[in-house]
Parts: structure tokens; sequence; C-alpha cells
């Protein structure tokens, strides 16, 4: 059996390698904060989301068919929290029924796929009855097919075989086993025989039978090998079972906890009056953007407060340079789209009224870093060797975000060092959002047609509004409001 809830033809591996990057996008994009509010200290669903948030789908078609069950898990929470937990409830079963399938022992293995058999065939049960209550609400592709499966090979019948295979295979009144006579009148072709219920022992009463003395090892020890020498082909079918039962559950909890992740961040993010919408995604040949109310959802959920959110409509725009005031909202506006990108590529919600964007083969940061004591090297020199190590990973297609790189030295330099690095990255259709002060470097892109210039709005009085609108870089960064804000007014 398969769930195929991540996607349509094959399983969901939460353990697959992430993209190049990892460690930089989380702590850039401030990822940390959005994971632990989706597992809120839930192991499964933290490492769930994060393997799908760092391995970006690529096609719409995959994007889709995970976006039509999210659909369906927004319109019957309860019934995948029910889902879920029950996936966690048959795990812990089974680790503290301490049976395991790994013993040297052939009658411990068979002994213990039965017990565990038991619990698998009990939790089944429980999915079969969410299948039979709950199938009219669901629309979607995956769920229709998982639920409607669980009903058609899980019907009582079924149940019913099941469990009386089991009891008769528990040794609790005797194991019968048949063999024929070979050379030497040595026992071969040992067979596990199925205990009939009516007439079982009535038909063999009257056949001889054997005692083995309680101080006989030796003869216990050869009536435990012609025992196992029986089960053996039963052992090994029960176990493959129960194995097959075990990796069943375990994808299903697997898939079921990244819809389960995406239920809590969408319950945070409600409860703060923040909107949540399903993206529309190009092809990567697309150059086209556009969104409403995008913010950035680590900032709200950090200050557990509705946040400022942008608009933006362009189209046939590979360059976006983002200037303006300081501390006017450009990181942030950086962030939420990083977000959002990665969010929307999973299959995910992102935190806007609306956003479209081309689908990217891979997302790079490079973000300016503080003061490292530990560095053996210049801030620059830092700089250039993550970039360099970016390089050698990105290609056309992808999407870079810099913030404020390549600043670590003066005006002059940065700015032909970022020009260089930006117009090569141009040059090999990389997708690239600049947040800059420097005025050098994003002049030089004046006049371009690929090039979209937003700056961070500030008033005629100074004040900040957090928006990130259209306008070209001015010389000024307005350091000096901040001054006035935190020292008063010259007198």
């Amino acid at each position: 059996m398969k769930a195929n809830l991540m996607f349509r033809d094959k399983d969901f591996d939460f353990k697959a390698n992430p993209c190049f990057g990892k460690d930089a996008l989380v702590a850039d994009l401030e990822l940390k904060r959005v994971l632990s509010n989706m597992a809120r200290g839930d192991e499964i669903i933290s490492a769930a989301c994060g393997a799908a948030l760092f391995c970006p789908l690529q096609s719409t078609e995959e994007i889709h068919y995970r976006q039509e069950i999210l659909r369906d898990v927004f319109q019957n929470p309860d019934a995948i929290r029910q889902l879920y937990e029950t996936t966690v409830e048959t795990e812990k079963k089974r680790r503290s029924s301490w049976h395991w399938l790994s013993s040297t022992y052939l009658s411990t293995t068979f002994s213990s796929a039965i017990e565990l058999m038991k619990i698998y065939t009990e939790m089944l049960m429980e999915l079969r009855l969410v299948a039979d209550s709950k199938l009219f609400g669901f629309q979607s592709e995956g769920f229709r097919n998982l639920l409607t499966m669980l009903q058609r090979e899980l019907d009582d019948d079924y149940f019913a075989e099941v469990n009386a295979h089991l009891n008769d295979l528990k040794d609790g009144d005797g194991m019968l086993v048949s063999a024929t006579l070979g050379n030497y009148l040595q026992g071969i072709h040992y067979v596990l025989r199925r205990k009939t219920r009516k007439g079982f022992w009535w038909r063999w009463r009257f056949a001889p039978s054997f005692t083995i003395a309680p101080r006989d090892d030796a003869g216990a020890a050869d009536l435990g090998n012609r025992r196992d020498r029986a089960i053996n082909e039963a052992a090994n079918a029960l176990a493959q079972a129960a194995e097959h039962m075990e990796g069943f559950f375990a994808m299903l909890r697997n898939e079921l906890a990244f819809y389960v992740g995406c239920l809590n961040l969408a319950d945070s993010l409600q409860e703060l009056g923040m909107p949540i919408c399903f993206p529309s995604l190009f092809s990567s040949s697309s150059k086209d953007r556009s969104w409403q109310g995008l913010y950035d959802v680590s900032l709200a959920l950090t200050k557990n407060a509705a946040v400022v959110g942008n608009d933006l409509d362009t189209a046939d725009k590979q360059l976006y340079i983002i200037t303006g005031a300081n501390q006017g909202g450009k990181s942030t506006f950086l962030r939420s789209m990083g977000q959002a990108q990665l969010m929307a590529q999973s299959g995910m919600f992102v935190g806007a009224d609306s956003f479209s964007a081309p689908i990217r083969c891979g997302v790079f940061s490079h973000f300016k870093k503080e003061e490292d004591t530990a560095m053996k090297s210049g801030k620059l020199d830092e700089e250039l060797a993550r970039m360099s190590k970016m390089a050698d990973h990105l290609k056309g297609g992808a999407l870079m975000l810099f913030n404020e790189s390549f600043s670590a030295t003066n005006e002059r330099e940065g700015s032909e060092i970022c020009r260089q690095i930006t117009k090569a990255l141009i040059e090999n259709d990389v997708e690239l959002f600049s947040v800059t002060h420097l005025y050098a470097y994003a002049a030089a892109f004046l006049g371009e047609k690929q090039s979209q210039f937003l700056r961070a709005q500030r008033l005629d009085g100074g004040e900040r509004t957090f928006k990130v609108v259209p306008g070209e870089p001015l010389q000024t960064a307005f350091g000096e409001d901040l001054y006035h804000k935190i020292f008063g007014q010259a007198g």
C-alpha cells in the first residue's frame, strides 16, 4: 500500500539531501521560527516540513497536486489530525510492545511478527473507520485514492480473515506440524499446518504422543529445531508483512506530518489576522512576478502581531534592486520574498493576499554577516569565499538574494565588485533581488529594461511606512533620520 500524499507516483523521502545552502537560507530568511511553529515540538513534523521546504518542487504538476491535497486538509482539519494521531499511536504501540523482527531466534521472530501484525491490524481498522466517515469531505486525487483504497482493501471480510489467521498461528494451544520420512528415517519437508476450528484436537487425540523430560535439554533443542524448520516459511512471510505494515504507517505518518505542520502555521497566522493564499507558479522560463500583501511570516510570528505587506506587479524583469531609507523594511521585504518562493515550491500556501511567480531551480541567499572575532580573514574575503562556493552550484533559472552584499569595503570598490558579480549572474540567466546602499552599484543598472528598482518608502517627515514601492535609487539612505530619532532634534 502507498500513501502518495506528497507525490502522485512516488514516495516522499524526508531524509533526502536538502538543497545547497540550507543552513544559510534558514539563518538569512529566519525560517527557524517558521519551522518551529509548524512543528510545535513534534520532531516528525519538523523533519517532514524541513524536507519539503528545502527540496523545492520543479514542476507545476507536482505543485498543483500537493496544493489540491492541502486544500482538502484545510477543509477537513479534524480528520487530518485524527489520521496523523493514529499513525503516531501505532508507532508508540509498536515500540512499547517490545516485539522485534531482528531476533536471532526464529521462534521469537515468529511470535513477534504475529503480535506486531495484531497491532497493525487494529490500527488499520481505525484508519478504515476514518475513511468510512470522512471520505465524502475530500475532493483531491491524493486523499480520495488513499481513503478509497482503505475502504476497498480493508473491508470487514479482510479483517475477519486476518484475525482468524493470526489467532490460529498464535501458539496458545499447540502447533500442528507435519513431516515426511527421508533417508535413514530422518524427518524432511516439515510443514506448519493450519489448525481447523472444529475437531482439531479430536483428530489427533489418539495419535502417538511423546513428552520431553524436564531435564532433557538435547531433546528440547531438537524439538525446537524441528519446529523452526516447520515455521520458517510462515515466519518469513509474517516478518515481511509486518515490515510492510511498519513502512506503510511510517510513510503515512511522515506525509501527514507535513500537512499537520501546514495546519499549525495557518492557524497561527490566521489568529494574527494575517492572510494566506495558494500561489500561482509559472514555468521557469517566465520572468513575471506579482503579489499583493506579501509579508514576512517569521516577523509576524516573532512579533505575535500583524505586520506590513507589500505589493508588486512586474513583467520581463530579471534584476530587482532595492534601495532606500535605513530601517525602512528592505531586508524584511527580501526575507518575505525568499520565504514565499520556498513555501510556494514546497506546495504550501504563502503569506500574502495573492502571489504569482516563476518556478526556480534553486534559491540562494548571500546576506551581510555580523562581525565574527573567530574569522581568520577580513569580512570582504569571507563574503567573496561564500560567493565562490555558491557559484559552483548556481545555474540558469536560479534565484539569488543579496542583502547588503560586498559592502565591507569602500563605496567605489564595493560597487564595482557587486556590479561585476550582478552582471555575470544576469548574463547566466540567474534572477537577482539585491538590497543595497551602494548608490554607484545601483545606478550602474539604470535604464536597463530587465531592471526593476524598488525603494523603501519614507514620508516627508522622515517616518517609515515599511512599504517597498517602485522608485529609483537616491544618493542618501537618510541615516540622519535615525540619528534624530535616537538623540533628538538639534537645538
